[in-house]
């Protein structure tokens, strides 16, 4: 007998996808510091379409999500990124894959924190904990305390975010790297405190600590909060130094988005520095960043940072359309103190450049506003400045 032979179209499909992100795989060097080119990048996710359009080739489709995750964290495309991690999300669920699930969890609780959804990256962030318990995986659950503590610290649960931290750094014992977060976490609370002194102590600790472990990506942010702080306590030149170590860091790896963070605290030196020219410069490159990747947090913040270098030239129209433009964007995100913070510095130009009655109806509007953040760590020091500015206004009237 005869045999007949028929191409199986499905099965050879199947193979072919397979094969495909074999190759897509093969184009990930998770060794690498540098992030993936687009064209690279463009055939991945076009693998991961396909495998993720058939269940059947879970593990095809996992091996890509766990492998492009940290590069597309790197890259911060989050819109591009999102749909792959949802989907990736609930196929893990679907096949009860309890690894992948934690893993997942982890990386959309880190998206949804950038995006500024702090609710619902914690609601990930607190889920992946639950997992991690469940497969006794303290080191994933570390991981998960510390971004969690971001977060929380980002709503400005301070207390809270101050807990997850120093659990994170308990159970991270025997990871150095893990540890280092903690202490840069720890840092940044106390830099919301205003307690610059134990924010510099923090900073310098977690620098130490990835020094000797070479985490590269982790480095610049240490070099970067540490020129915060020095900032803050009047060392502008060891501060400046500092920002310059972090964006060249950056530049090296490749993440943009936390070299323009790291312009834009340059940029802050530099006013203080009375260089405000080079002030500017270093604040529209972190601008366009920020704009491509809508960041609005970051958006706000470099707006408020350039109101101060118009200020400082003497452009007062262009230092209260920015002024203006950093206060709507907070309001806009749910931040009324920062919001708030913005407006006194918008008072106290206004004052000074006699538009009296305009900031005599914005002071009115701001202690109005003043009142739904009660209880707010900020809450009295806003009071208090803005007392300080009605007294202001009282001697400019007279």
């Amino acid at each position: 007998m005869a045999l007949d032979a028929s191409i199986d179209s499905p099965g050879l499909f199947r193979h072919y996808i397979e094969r495909n992100a074999q190759y897509a795989l093969s184009l990930i060097d998770i060794s690498s510091p540098h992030p993936l080119s687009r064209r690279k990048l463009t055939v991945i996710l076009q693998a991961l379409q396909y495998t993720l359009a058939l269940p059947e080739l879970w593990p095809s489709s996992k091996r890509l999500l766990m492998a492009l995750a940290p590069q597309m964290e790197l890259l911060d495309l989050r819109v591009l990124w999102l749909p792959y991690l949802r989907e990736g999300l609930r196929q893990s669920i679907a096949h009860g894959d309890l690894e992948a699930e934690l893993s997942l969890r982890y990386y959309l609780g880190n998206f949804l924190r950038e995006a500024n959804a702090y609710d619902e990256a914690l609601a990930e962030y607190a889920r992946g904990i639950e997992l991690a318990d469940i497969q006794k995986n303290m080191s994933m659950k570390a991981r998960l305390l510390n971004r969690a503590a971001f977060a929380l610290r980002q709503k400005g649960d301070l207390q809270e975010a101050e807990a997850y931290a120093k659990q994170a750094l308990a159970l991270a014992a025997d990871e150095p790297v893990e540890q280092g977060y903690s202490n840069l976490v720890l840092g940044a609370i106390e830099y919301d405190r205003r307690h610059w002194e134990t924010c510099l102590t923090y900073s310098s600790r977690a620098l130490e600590i990835w020094l000797e472990q070479d985490a590269r990506r982790e480095l610049a942010w240490a070099y970067t909060n540490l020129g915060i702080a020095l900032w803050r306590q009047g060392n502008l030149e060891g501060a400046r130094e500092n920002l310059e170590r972090a964006i060249k860091s950056f530049e090296m790896i490749g993440d943009i988005v936390h070299q323009a963070s790291a312009k834009m605290n340059m940029g802050v030196v530099l006013i203080e520095l009375n260089k405000p020219e080079q002030a500017l410069t270093f604040l529209a490159e972190a601008e366009k960043v920020f704009h491509v990747v809508q960041n609005k947090r970051r958006l706000a913040m470099v707006a408020n940072n350039l109101a101060h270098v118009y200020q400082a030239m003497a452009n007062w129209d262009d230092a209260i359309d920015a002024y203006q433009q950093s206060i709507s964007l907070w309001q806009n995100i749910g931040k009324t103190e920062r919001a708030l913070n913005v407006t006194h510095s918008l008072i106290s130009l206004l004052i000074k450049i006699g538009q009296i009655e305009r900031a005599r109806k914005l002071l009115l509007e701001a202690q109005e506003s003043l009142a739904s953040i009660e209880g707010h760590p900020n809450y009295r020091r806003l009071m208090a400045e803005f007392k300080e500015l009605e007294a202001m206004l009282s001697t400019a009237a007279n």
